[in-house]
């Protein structure tokens, strides 16, 4: 073979194969669908359609690292309210199929034209081609004349509805880290007060995780928690180990809110079940505390529209009960989003239940405040709902949305006091992205507000004359300084002492626990 055969034969084996390999991840643009002019603050729908240029398919799996499309042009910029698209649910691309990334975005609060620019993401960072260079016109909002919230006028007596301005922050206190074979770190407490023969006061609380544990703590002098700083404050001391609350079968275990009657040693409290889809449940339970130790079952009840109430007990003020309930003094809450999410109050809810009878398994409640999924408690609107497709309203502004599935409330208190009155639900409000991926409903942020409602408008719903559902807050503050979901919440009308139990509030090694906050309501 001559020298030039030699080379032609040569290209031939090496040329044309090296030049058919394909890299294992590789991305081509093919187009986009997205509006060229938006309002500032919008949320809008983008599509992105990108194609498998490579030689791995681009799984979904809780083992597999999906791709995604993130931000480019400056990496991961959160121009557009968040900096990436998942794949989504289910969703396989192999080699040489197309995708196309959908999801809601919000426009930029400043006007002018914003760059939007993207690149997809593999298991090893950013594939392929960034999509071509597209900025978007972002046009100057009119702002829309905006609800405005205003405080109910008093009563004839002068009984003034509460306002957070109403109450002197105290201090705070910690947890016990571990009580017998339950820890802080994830369990989900609730709080309920109890006054002693010699007028001392103790707390009810409850850890769920490993295993279930009641017990009771003494209340410490309460310290200012300043800038997330919890080294100054004290702990409560463990007074009483009562251990695991169940039903009488053992099938069902206190995990939300209880409340605690002194006159029958009776400790009612709740159960819930995240991802129940089934039949009733014995939301409403009740336990005996004997003085000497023992603790006994006496009751367990199923109540209508049960994951309206599954975040617990509360009581209802005698005042107010004698008024609007007939005497009934237990309340049942407190609303928002569960997994399998209807039938779910759709906002914060409350409902007095007469003292159940344990020879019987239901009980009666009497509804004070809900929201039927078509009627959604109103909320700020500095969030967007990325692809999930229930409870699904796009906020109108960054100031008015509507109930999300990222919203809880797991705790409130209606105060009746001599000189002021309302009721607060402590809501945790998802914020920025909130989205359902690869079986997580997550959030970019939240906040922990107080919402509240005038107790003449809830005693107006007891007695029929206004429609569950009809009832606004007059109030929604935000409480910026106070971390972690409300799971428990108490009042002590004679000291007029409200007791507020957040989870999560601040960090313990690699776990995060609870701190009681402390309020009083001024006179």
């Amino acid at each position: 073979m001559n020298r030039m055969c030699f080379v032609v034969a040569l290209l031939a084996l090496t040329g044309p194969r090296a030049s058919a390999q394909k890299p294992e991840w590789d991305a081509k643009y093919i187009k986009m669908e997205v509006p060229k002019e938006v309002t500032a603050d919008q949320v809008f729908a983008a599509k992105v359609t990108m194609r498998n240029t490579g030689t791995q398919t681009w799984k979904e799996a809780r083992d597999v690292v999906p791709s995604s499309l993130h931000a480019a042009e400056p990496a991961d910029n959160l121009t557009w309210g968040t900096n990436f698209f998942i794949q989504g649910q289910g969703v396989v691309v192999a080699p040489g199929q197309d995708i196309t990334y959908t999801s809601y975005l919000r426009a930029p609060s400043e006007p002018g034209k914003h760059n939007f620019q993207w690149r997809v993401h593999g298991p090893k960072g950013a594939i392929g081609e960034t999509t071509p260079k597209l900025e978007i016109t972002v046009l100057k909002r009119t702002d829309a004349k905006e609800r405005v919230l205003t405080v109910p006028a008093p009563d004839p007596g002068g009984k003034r509805p509460l306002t957070v301005d109403d109450f002197e922050y105290l201090g705070s206190f910690k947890v016990p880290e571990v009580v017998g074979k339950g820890g802080a770190g994830f369990s989900e407490s609730g709080l309920a007060l109890r006054t002693l023969k010699d007028g001392s006061k103790r707390l009810f609380m409850n850890y769920t995780h490993p295993e279930s544990v009641l017990f009771e703590t003494d209340v410490p002098e309460p310290v200012k928690f300043e800038k997330g700083d919890a080294s100054a404050l004290k702990t409560a001391t463990v007074k009483k180990e009562w251990g695991a609350l169940t039903s009488k079968d053992k099938k069902y275990g206190a995990n939300g809110g209880f409340v605690w009657d002194d006159e029958r040693q009776v400790m009612y409290w709740s159960y819930y079940h995240g991802y129940w889809a089934g039949g009733d449940l014995p939301v409403l339970n009740a336990t005996k505390l004997d003085a000497d130790g023992t603790v006994t079952p006496v009751g367990s009840w199923m109540l209508p529209r049960q994951k309206w109430f599954w975040g617990g007990v509360t009581r209802l003020p005698k005042s107010f009960a004698d008024k609007y309930t007939g005497g009934a003094t237990l309340g049942v809450g407190f609303g928002g989003y569960y997994s399998i999410v209807e039938p779910c109050s759709r906002g914060p809810a409350l409902g007095a239940v007469a003292t159940p009878d344990p020879a019987k398994g239901k009980a009666e409640v009497i509804s004070l405040l809900g929201y039927p999924g078509t009627a959604p408690a109103p909320r700020p609107g500095d969030y967007f709902n990325a692809n999930c497709g229930f409870w699904n309203d796009q906020p109108k502004s960054r100031s008015a949305g509507t109930w999300t599935y990222c919203d809880h409330t797991r705790a409130g208190v209606l105060i009746d006091l001599a000189d002021k009155q309302g009721y607060i639900a402590f809501a945790k409000l998802g914020t920025g992205r909130l989205g359902y991926d690869y079986g997580h409903i997550g959030n970019a942020g939240e906040a922990q507000y107080w919402y509240f409602y005038d107790a003449r408008a809830l005693g107006e719903t007891a007695k029929g004359t206004r429609q569950v559902g009809a009832t606004a807050p007059y109030l929604m503050q935000s409480d910026a300084g106070m971390k972690g979901m409300a799971f428990g919440a108490c009042f002590d009308e004679e000291t007029r002492t409200l007791y507020v139990m957040r989870c999560a509030a601040y960090p313990v090694g690699r776990e995060m626990h609870p701190l009681v906050h402390v309020y009083r309501v001024k006179k």
